[in-house]
């Protein structure tokens, strides 16, 4: 073989190899979790599999989940050793998961035919479900809303929110729409960015943030909860870049902290408006919430209303009460929503989740 061809064959070779490899990194995150726990009969496992598909933040899923099943009965109490001591001091956040969990758990027992209460401990450090059985028909409609529900931290188009959606919030407790070009809005994205600018030059949250991103698909598929590249909005050879060049150690750097400071100047802009979730500022408050945050969430979804939680004004006391005495709201915004739509398709939920057994303990 005369040179020119070896040099014609080794090119093929490596970009042969180098396409393997784009296409293997890119490929989707693929987690799947084990829905098996011992004691429990298989429904009742799907069951709490969609009520797993919570929303948290970093997607810690931060909470403990006991199950008594000859009393029918859910017992829900936060995993403190998944809290974020960091961006989340007050606990604020993994409350408001619980209580997200708690409506989430609720819905999916309904969707599968069953009757639930809930009650929540007097200093709203645990949350109990109760459900029975009633026979009714499965919902598959609204399992399939909870498998859709995911946040999407594309750029959003500027076609304004329906009138239809923004009346059918009113029936959500504790939702506000902002719509975008108000005075409101403004001041909701001026905050968020002063906050998210603080957070930047936040080691301690930056270090803490860097723990719970994932920086290559083996990491989430063994793990199974923290951030995705999907998740962060990054997808084909943007994945490819960001898992190739991307580690923990870098993360924790000004170049990585300053790059997702312009991200969000960019996401906090680039959207339709804001959807508030307001509460007491009280652990129960926090819980309530969670739950109003899943009911709107999901009539977002329904819609095909794309949403990014970007709550980093209302994670310190002060910028909440701020928000609410300027925008003379009844109670405390505890979540800030970027909604919109995107040009293209809707976006795909990474079902990035932990086994149930990992926090699932039968009685």
């Amino acid at each position: 073989m005369t040179l020119k061809k070896k040099i014609i064959w080794s090119t093929i070779s490596v970009f042969v190899l180098l396409c393997f490899y784009v296409c293997y990194v890119a490929r989707p995150v693929d987690v799947a979790t084990d829905t098996e726990v011992e004691g429990l009969n298989s429904e009742v496992e799907q069951i709490l599999y969609y009520a797993g598909l919570a929303p948290s933040s970093h997607n810690a899923q931060m909470w403990d989940v006991k199950v008594y099943p000859t009393e029918g009965k859910i017992v829900i109490s936060p995993d403190t050793s998944r809290l974020l001591y960091a961006v989340d001091q007050e606990s604020r956040e993994a409350y408001i998961s619980m209580g997200a969990y708690a409506r989430s758990c609720m819905l999916a027992f309904e969707a599968y035919g069953y009757n639930t209460s809930l009650h929540v401990s007097d200093n709203g450090q645990s949350i109990t479900v109760i459900y029975t059985n009633s026979g009714m028909a499965r919902d598959e409609g609204l399992l399939n809303l909870m498998k859709r529900r995911h946040t999407d931290k594309r750029e959003y188009t500027s076609a304004a929110i329906p009138e239809f959606f923004q009346e059918g919030l009113k029936g959500i407790r504790g939702a506000v729409f902002v719509p975008e070009n108000t005075e409101a809005f403004s001041l909701i994205k001026d905050q968020t960015l002063s906050a998210a600018e603080e957070q930047r030059d936040n080691q301690e949250i930056r270090d803490e943030l860097a723990d719970w991103l994932r920086f290559s698909n083996w990491e989430a598929e063994k793990k199974k909860d923290g951030l995705t590249a999907e998740q962060n909005g990054i997808t084909g050879l943007g994945k490819v870049i960001y898992y190739t060049f991307g580690t923990h150690w870098f993360a924790k750097g000004d170049t990585f902290a300053q790059t997702g400071y312009e991200m969000a100047q960019r996401q906090a802009e680039s959207c339709a408006g804001y959807l508030l979730i307001i509460s007491n500022d009280t652990n129960i408050g926090y819980i309530e919430a969670g739950m109003h945050l899943t009911e709107a969430w999901l009539y977002a979804v329904r819609n095909d209303i794309e949403v990014q939680p970007m709550s980093f004004a209302v994670e310190n006391k002060a910028r909440r009460f701020a928000i609410q005495n300027a925008l003379k709201l009844p109670y405390t915004p505890q979540m800030v929503l970027r909604i919109g739509y995107v040009d293209g398709a809707y976006g795909i939920n990474a079902l990035v989740r932990r086994d149930l057994k990992d926090y699932i303990e039968v009685k």
